[in-house]
């Protein structure tokens, strides 16, 4: 636990010795295995032990009926994947796709308490984390049944599809776009060696691009996320319909209805077939079961559903089990210094030991302009800043996500980054839940979350799948009293290893060492970002930390160190005066000022002194002798060499938020 406590005029910090973590012995499996050689009624784990079901009258019914069934005893000894094929509960091709195409060959411990009930046609409610083998879950019956319903579809056809696009036979709704490409992805591979057709529906995406795809190429499985698929059912126009329903999956349920999405899960429902005349089978999968999920399960599921609870309630969290550590910065010019070195320090570890796992780090920032420049820098790292070609000192793939992105953008560095053993994800928050990335050693936080459960659901993108990761959380000195009230309490300990964090970037000359090498190539790298990355990095800091730094003044100061000692540029980035009055700075010392008359060629004011020359209105600072990859005037990300284009002023803040707002 943190403690923070005062010495004199100083603020100590000490972390107080951490309560022994709980012991992992009672593990999930052991509790799976035991269920399995037990009734279904034991098997069903304990439906009254969940406080908000106590009174439920369809827990009641989900008793009774788990009460007058037996699970098959054949299936109480079913580990692998190919025994289901073996014994007749999936057919051989589904599984040949999982064994020898996916090279799976185990179950999980929610494959095979689910699928055994799934596999039967029953409803079935399971509560599962993510990272837990869920997605083959549910994907294993849903291809089950769209062949034990139409055999026809075991065969691909030759020339042109079987499928159309009113033929749609199961529906797999999802909260985020990220998770439910990855779902596309997993379902694909798993239907291979079948003529089934799977399609996507999300978010992001152009609407009429993939009702094209949809039309051309027919669909049976149809992935979406609420509003596109509400969007594209209730327009009759686009001629895409289900009157076959096989089967509804709802991925996430306790996330679809804290994201909002009941009236749209409604709606989509109104909008299939009227199940009293077309039977379909309801699977949904959440991690949480709450009463706003029962509620769904009253409106969605057969009374005589299956409740399989796969959570181990002695299993520790992964914020109470993975190691965690706290880093304070000197100055916010620190962090990517700080962030480069935890990284190599591992990978020097792991080149002596080779029973380590390789470097596979998410590094999170709490806005999209943050995780642009941080991109830009990490992509510019040189061994030898001098030296364009000595390679990257991380000798990694790095890769970055954040909501501006094309959802075809995300999707493609989500899965180079799974498919990676070693790489780095530069990410806002569209990655912290649902998202599956396995054998992700690090998670790095730079900056205070912006609440608790977004530390949690970050942290919690490694230790899965029982393996070990460590969590970092990078902190400016100033930010302690926003991060002791928020995390104060989690087994969270200060480290102080980190050379790069506390060195002086202002006296580059004094540095020597590993950390100069460090800091030299970080510095260098950025110097080579595009300006308007970094002055729209500014600003959006500026009000975003509005809420973590006790002090405006310190605030400005920070920031402005960091523009100067980590970012290489004379004078910090100027704001506007609206922005200024809305967020209090305008009589803050050290903040520029625009003056309205720069977008004329005229003059900028300044608190700190007299005005000031407005130089940088229509040109970036001089590079000292780096270029930007194709000329230092030009933006050149689309190829183009076009000027680069300043949005209107005012639009760097408004009421509600900054523009660059937090994903």
């Amino acid at each position: 636990m943190y403690n923070a406590v005062r010495r004199g005029p100083a603020l100590a910090r000490a972390f107080r010795t951490c309560a022994p973590r709980a012991s992992q012995t009672a593990r999930v499996a052991s509790t799976v295995t035991t269920s399995l050689q037990k009734p279904l009624s034991s098997a069903l784990f304990s439906l009254r032990q969940i406080r908000s079901f106590q009174s439920s009258t369809v827990l009641k019914q989900a008793n009774a009926a788990a009460a007058a069934t037996q699970p098959q005893d054949s299936f109480n000894s079913i580990s692998e994947f190919s025994e289901l094929g073996n014994q007749g509960y999936v057919h051989p091709r589904i599984i040949h796709s999982i064994t020898q195409n996916m090279n799976i060959n185990s179950m999980t411990d929610v494959q095979k308490l689910t699928i055994s009930h799934s596999v039967t046609g029953a409803d079935v409610l399971a509560q599962a984390k993510t990272g837990t083998g869920k997605t083959l879950a549910f994907l294993v019956p849903v291809l089950q049944r769209i062949i034990t319903n139409d055999p026809n579809l075991l065969h691909k056809s030759r020339g042109f599809s079987r499928a159309d696009s009113h033929d749609i036979r199961a529906i797999i709704i999802s909260p985020t776009r990220e998770l439910a490409e990855q779902i596309s992805v997993e379902a694909r591979k798993v239907a291979a060696g079948t003529g089934i057709v799977v399609q996507t529906a999300v978010g992001g995406t152009r609407k009429q691009e993939g009702l094209n795809r949809i039309r051309r190429e027919g669909c049976h499985v149809l992935v979406a996320t609420p509003g596109r698929l509400k969007d594209i059912l209730s327009d009759y126009s686009s001629r895409v319909a289900a009157p076959n329903l096989d089967i509804l999956v709802l991925d996430e349920a306790d996330r679809l209805l804290d994201d909002g999405f009941g009236p749209e899960i409604d709606s989509i429902k109104d909008l299939l077939p009227d199940p009293s005349v077309r039977d379909r089978q309801t699977l949904m999968f959440s991690a949480t079961v709450p009463r706003e999920v029962m509620g769904m399960v009253r409106k969605s599921m057969k009374p005589d559903f299956h409740f399989v609870k796969t959570v181990n309630e002695n299993d520790v969290p992964t914020h109470l089990r993975v190691p965690q550590r706290m880093v304070f910065l000197r100055g916010f010019e620190n962090g990517y210094p700080a962030v480069v070195e935890i990284l190599k320090k591992y990978m020097a570890q792991a080149a002596a030991d080779r029973t380590m796992r390789p470097m596979k780090a998410i590094v999170y920032f709490n806005t999209t302009v943050e995780v642009q420049l941080a991109n830009e820098a990490f992509g510019a790292l040189l061994i030898d800043p001098m030296q364009r070609r000595s390679g990257n000192p991380l000798g990694r793939k790095i890769y970055h996500i954040h909501s501006k992105l094309t959802q075809s953008q995300r999707t493609n560095y989500s899965e180079a980054f799974r498919r990676a053993d070693s790489a780095v994800l530069i990410s806002s928050d569209v990655t912290a839940r649902g998202l599956d990335f396995p054998d992700v050693t690090h998670v790095i936080q730079v900056g205070v979350p912006r609440n608790r459960e977004s530390y949690i659901h970050r942290l919690g993108r490694t230790g899965r799948a029982g393996k070990e990761g460590q969590g970092w959380v990078l902190i400016h000195d100033e930010e302690e009293q926003s991060f002791v009230e928020q995390l104060g309490d989690l087994p969270i300990e200060q480290d102080t290893s980190i050379d790069a964090a506390n060195a002086d970037m202002s006296k580059l000359d004094s540095l020597s060492g590993p950390v100069a090498e460090t800091i030299n190539q970080v510095t260098a790298a950025l110097k080579l970002v595009p300006y308007e990355v970094k002055e729209d990095a500014y600003r959006i800091q500026l009000s975003s930390n509005v809420g973590t730094f006790p002090r405006k003044r310190v605030l400005v100061s920070a920031l402005n160190d960091l523009s100067k000692h980590g970012w290489g540029l004379p004078e910090p980035p100027a704001i506007s005066p609206v922005m200024s009055q809305k967020l209090g700075f305008d009589r803050i010392p050290g903040v520029r000022i625009e003056d309205r008359r720069t977008s004329r060629g005229g003059l900028e004011r300044s608190n700190a002194g007299p005005p000031l020359g407005a130089r940088w209105r229509f040109e970036r600072p001089r590079r000292d002798g780096f270029s930007n990859r194709g000329g230092n005037d030009f933006d050149n990300s689309s190829g183009g060499g076009r000027r680069f284009q300043r949005p209107q002023r005012d639009d760097w803040f408004s009421t509600d938020r900054a523009r660059g707002r937090r994903d």
